[in-house]
């Protein structure tokens, strides 16, 4: 099972372990050409200056590279971070959200072929460069819907009437109110041209990212020892791993400020019409990418040091033996006749599947589960499970070199951690906030409905906005004024607002704006609790699964089974697994937003329904991994998995060509797994 570089969420990522060896691939088909003094001198064109030369270091590029791995990552979080409030602001449903994620593994799934063929023998860090900056466009791109639109339509007052593209709804939302607000239809269009521009975006943005984990890999290993990169890439993940929490962090800051910064809002980011500046990070996202693609761009084709030691061993550019169909085919044999590969690699997808769409949606889950703004949702999700992931990673890789415990070890604890991810999926659909507090009930055909017979002669539209009123009691929540039954408005001392006369409404017959408040923190912690033991735990299974995972075939087959993994993984989980879990979320709605008769986003779901599907769903994914994964406990055997590094070294340092293989996998004896000769 590959090694989730972003707990859940940004599973968008390629474990390091994979990165090394598509790397390795790349390096497979690199040109035999010399290699002559200009190529390893620092510079753009002519632009070649002495000084510049110091910065041509295997240090410097580290940390370029780095940091431009952490913003590509912090981009991916910061969408996933506002999702549900640009759901709001162009009312698109989930599932229509969860295409436009599913666009860039569309877009990284393609590029990576061309870009594996052609940037694999040319100049590696300008491709990288290149593919920055398509990056870079992507996210001005994603900022248009809002430059083209502006911030759309806004449930309050404005300060003044300068602001640009805007409608401000009035609260005349009443009972009988013959001037009921007038729709505006062209909101629809709004929403299907940024869609369009956010597909078109998230594609370029896959298109963009792809080289990163292929070309820009594959420098670092052209240009260090090879006994060192392991060390050096390690370097360059700690530096990427704070892209998840950058990214998290700056959705909860950006959806803090409301989306007009002309407007001040008579409601607090507690109230569902709140909808955040979701667009504000996207131009600086850019243009650090731009910024740091100039930099790689200026690295030579390869690093003095490396040129140097290549003109000393002549043996350093032999020219690699060409792969024929016939050994492809051969390879290809030899991988799905492999027990622990196959079982491993469908224990991923599954597995992958599971987490994926649950947490990409997992700052909306927040929301609706706890009633916790945008803001603060994005803050949980990019500080509690990743930080716990973290901390189970390091921890698990050091007891792993410290007591190299046994292969069916390493298996069984995982196939227990996932057991305990199981059971706790399932006790999140017994956990959130019981209250269903809104007005109204199921019809005969399933749908809820807002109209009773309290309001039944209000001539309320279907087509209303979403304005919620709560009664004086805090106990009911009604859709807007109109559908509670109320008849007129004064503003408190306060500056509340009060509606009078509501038919709906016992008692005093009084609401106030804004949806009800529900006490529910004590559920919240212990979500919170629960989900950064499970994260903790879970990682601590994933250092031991991915060594098997890359010992399980013969060397010279590694990266053919990482790509054969991929495909698999992009094919059945990255692209359909959001789309999917986008469906499951639309289908737990109660109320959608509506303008001119059609559907838009969804205000309101049902609690209950949303965390059976989704937790449910994700429960039986996940255990379906487990039981591949009791295949890959079975089949491991006598796996050697801790001298594969003194035998490289022996085979360095002999100058041999092959590497020769750690496991017989022949057809007839697939099962049975033996080690060379090699001093440990």
């Amino acid at each position: 099972m590959s090694n989730l570089d972003q707990g859940w969420f940004n599973l968008h990522l390629i474990s390091s372990a994979t990165i090394i060896t598509i790397g390795m691939w790349i390096n497979r088909r690199r040109s035999s050409s010399v290699y002559n003094e200009e190529d390893s001198k620092c510079g753009l064109g002519t632009f070649k200056p002495d000084w510049l030369q110091k910065m041509a270091s295997k240090k410097v590029f580290i940390v370029i590279f780095g940091l431009l791995g952490m913003n590509e990552i912090a981009v991916g979080s910061y969408f996933v971070g506002t999702i549900s409030t640009i759901e709001k602001r162009f009312k698109l449903p989930s599932s229509t959200t969860g295409m436009i994620s599913s666009s860039w593994d569309a877009g990284a799934t393609v590029a990576l072929i061309f870009i594996a063929y052609y940037g694999g023998t040319g100049h590696k860090t300008r491709w990288v460069a290149r593919c920055s900056i398509f990056a870079g466009i992507a996210c001005f791109m994603i900022y248009l819907p809002h430059l083209i639109f502006g911030p759309g339509e806004l449930y309050t007052s404005p300060k003044n009437m300068t602001s640009g593209n805007s409608s401000y709804l009035s609260y005349g939302n009443l009972c009988s109110d013959p001037n009921q607000p007038v729709e505006n239809c062209s909101l629809n269009s709004e929403g299907r041209i940024a869609l369009i521009i956010l597909i078109c975006a998230y594609l370029l943005l896959g298109v963009g990212t792809s080289s990163y984990y292929t070309l820009g890999a594959a420098y670092l290993d052209d240009n260090v020892m090879k006994n060192k990169f392991p060390f050096l890439f390690a370097l360059v993940a700690c530096i990427r791993y704070v892209g998840p929490t950058l990214g998290y962090l700056t959705s909860s800051y950006t959806l803090s400020t409301y989306v007009d910064p002309n407007v001040t809002p008579d409601f607090t980011q507690e109230d569902p019409r709140w909808i955040g500046a979701w667009y504000k990070a996207w131009i600086p996202f850019g243009t650090i990418e731009m910024t740091l693609a100039l930099g790689i761009a200026f690295f030579p084709r390869l690093l003095p040091r490396e040129a140097d030691r290549r003109k000393q061993n002549d043996n350093m550019r032999k020219t690699k033996k060409k792969q024929s169909l016939q050994d492809f085919k051969e390879t290809i044999g030899r991988l799905l006749k492999n027990p622990v590969l196959m079982f491993n690699t469908f224990s991923s997808t599954f597995y992958v599947f599971g987490l994926m769409g649950y947490w990409i949606f997992m700052p909306k889950y927040i929301e609706t589960q706890f009633r916790q703004t945008a803001s603060k949702a994005s803050l949980i999700t990019g500080t509690v499970g990743l930080v716990c992931t973290a901390v189970g990673v390091v921890s698990s890789g050091a007891v792993i070199s410290k007591f190299k415990p046994r292969p069916r070890y390493l298996a069984a604890w995982n196939v227990f951690t996932e057991l305990i991810d199981v059971i706790g999926h399932i006790s999140f659909a017994y956990i959130g906030c019981f209250k269903e507090d809104f007005h109204g009930s199921y019809n005969d055909e399933g749908s809820w409905d807002l109209i009773k017979s309290c309001n039944s002669n209000c001539s309320c539209s279907t087509n209303m906005q979403y304005t919620p009123v709560c009664s004086y009691d805090n106990k009911t929540t009604f859709y807007s004024p109109c559908h509670a039954g109320c008849l007129t408005s004064t503003i408190a001392d306060n500056g509340a607002k009060i509606f009078s006369n509501c038919s709906c409404i016992g008692g005093l017959g009084q609401a106030v704006d804004g949806a009800c408040p529900v006490e529910c923190e004590n559920q919240f912690y212990i979500f919170l609790v629960i989900l950064c033991f499970m994260k903790f735990l879970s990682s601590t299974g994933r250092s031991g699964n991915t060594i098997i995972q890359y010992r399980s075939v013969a060397p010279e087959d590694k990266a053919i089974s990482i790509a054969f993994t991929e495909v698999i993984l992009a094919v059945i989980t990255f692209i359909p697994s959001p789309i999917i879990y986008g469906l499951l979320l639309d289908s737990s709605c109660l109320v959608w937003g509506q303008t001119c008769g059609k559907t838009g986003n969804c205000w309101l779901y049902h609690g209950k329904e949303l965390r059976y599907l989704l937790n449910f769903t994700s429960s039986a994914f996940l255990l379906l991994g487990t039981l591949l994964d009791i295949g890959v406990l079975y089949n491991v055997g006598s796996l050697q998995i801790y001298d594969e590094v003194a035998l490289n070294e022996e085979q360095t340092k002999s100058d041999k060509d092959n590497e020769q293989p750690l496991l017989d996998l022949k057809p007839n004896s697939a099962n049975h797994i033996h080690t060379e000769n090699a001093n440990s």
